[in-house]
């Protein structure tokens, strides 16, 4: 009976030091933004040519707001799932996913012969991609490092005509027109009911089971959740503007509240805002100011 004693707490010794005390793995979550002013150049888009598809050029960057998805999501017009991750210690990675897309011109696009047209965006299918989460010694949160690939779908509809429409599925061969999004240098932190409360920053949970198109949203709760875009800093938490750089032009992405992308409460170029990052010259020519809110 000793012996089976002194192997049973072998076994849990090694059990402990294989197991780190307080793991912390977080199970997936939805994350979901809410778009305004984004700006698309459709002259230099990569296969998408509007002089071709619609007989003229447009006037000028069309700029889009987004549309909601679900009005059990409130406002967001666009979900990115991530996997699940230990957050304990060092860096990890979970897999990210692009699950629903919804964004619409506005103003619409002015061609240069006077016709005027609609444009919406919303996703061929999922995208994929990963994020590193960091954790920082000593604290409830990190940095993250992200990329994940947009694959949309671009309806423009003539609004004197409706009948005339024309659609781009940029999974198509041929159609060169999906674009990665990467970022580097994001906050992120932990909430718990001793710590970081999403809903002192008016951040509201994303609930679970909501049908969007072909995705069912996993939501994220209020505790026990990693929420990006909020750093915490001088025993206080706030949210913290990210920046997020495409592979093929300029975006801007930041959390609210209470920041906002239209009135730029938060400049790109003040001291603790994210500067809007140039991208390597190629195809595409894209700026996008999306809010994580949920």
């Amino acid at each position: 009976m000793k012996s089976y004693k002194l192997l049973l707490i072998a076994v849990l010794f090694l059990a402990m030091a294989v197991i780190p005390a307080g793991a912390q793995t977080i199970p997936a979550q939805d994350n979901t933004w809410v778009t305004g002013g984004a700006q698309i150049d459709f002259s230099n888009f990569g296969s998408v040519n509007i002089q071709t598809l619609l007989g003229a050029a447009a006037t000028g960057p069309v700029t889009f707001n987004g549309v909601p998805l679900s009005s059990s999501l409130g406002s967001a017009d666009t979900i990115v799932q991530s996997g699940s991750v230990d957050v304990t210690s060092g860096t990890n990675r979970a897999n990210l996913t692009i699950e629903a897309l919804s964004l619409a011109s506005s103003p619409d696009m002015t061609l240069t012969d006077g016709r005027v047209y609609h444009v919406t965006a919303s996703l061929a299918h999922s995208g994929t991609g990963y994020a590193d989460f960091t954790r920082t010694a000593g604290t409830d949160g990190g940095t993250y490092n992200s990329s994940f690939t947009v694959v949309p779908i671009l309806t423009f509809t003539n609004v004197s005509n409706p009948n005339d429409k024309k659609t781009v599925d940029c999974s198509q061969p041929g159609n060169t027109c999906s674009f990665s999004m990467t970022g580097s240098g994001g906050n992120w932190v932990l909430s718990s009911s001793t710590g970081f409360d999403p809903m002192s920053l008016g951040i509201p949970t994303v609930p679970s089971g909501v049908n969007v198109g072909g995705y069912t949203t996993v939501g994220r709760p209020r505790y026990g959740a990693i929420y990006p875009g909020v750093v915490h800093s001088g025993g206080s938490y706030s949210t913290s503007p990210n920046n997020e750089v495409e592979s093929a032009g300029n975006s801007w992405h930041k959390p609210t509240p209470p920041t906002d992308c239209k009135s730029k409460t938060l400049s790109p170029t003040q001291s603790g805002a994210a500067a809007i990052s140039q991208g390597p010259t190629g195809n595409f020519a894209i700026a996008i100011c999306a809010v994580a809110t949920q």
